[in-house]
């Protein structure tokens, strides 16, 4: 809890940032089956909460959609000592890179939406750390 607490205020620490965690299932090299769908207050002047769950859950269903089947995830993730990481390599490269597409598409979709287009407001997947996490973020209108 600690963790996520010090990742959500060091992300309010920069206005016009949200950032949505992860919290699905965690592969390896850092996505998850999703993202957190709870609506902040910081978004409040940025997109009506409708709009935001439409948006967040087409990219979550993408993700879920391509996700790798269990025998896929279990090996690479049971096996990854044993084969030095190979198992996690390859089950990254032929598995959940479909996933991670089928993210980054939608929200390219996303972010060509109306809801997005009028607010200013764009989706990004954010890797660190073989940890990912999706930023919301609003241009400043001046």
């Amino acid at each position: 809890a600690g963790m996520a607490e010090e990742e959500h205020s060091s992300a309010s620490l920069n206005p016009g940032v949200v950032r949505l965690q992860g919290i699905g299932m965690w592969a390896p090299g850092g996505l998850y089956s999703a993202y957190d769908t709870k609506y902040q207050s910081e978004m409040e002047n940025w997109l009506s909460e409708n709009d935001f769950h439409k948006l967040i859950n087409a990219i979550n269903t993408s993700i879920v959609m391509r996700w790798p089947c269990v025998p896929c995830y279990c090996f690479s993730t049971v096996c990854c000592p044993f084969t030095l990481g190979l198992s996690t390599l390859l089950v990254r490269c032929l598995c959940f890179s479909d996933a991670e597409m089928a993210a980054q598409a939608t929200i390219q979709r996303v972010n060509d939406s109306q809801a997005c287009r009028e607010s200013g407001v764009t989706f990004k997947l954010v890797y660190s750390r073989c940890r990912s996490w999706i930023e919301v973020s609003r241009e400043s209108r001046r």
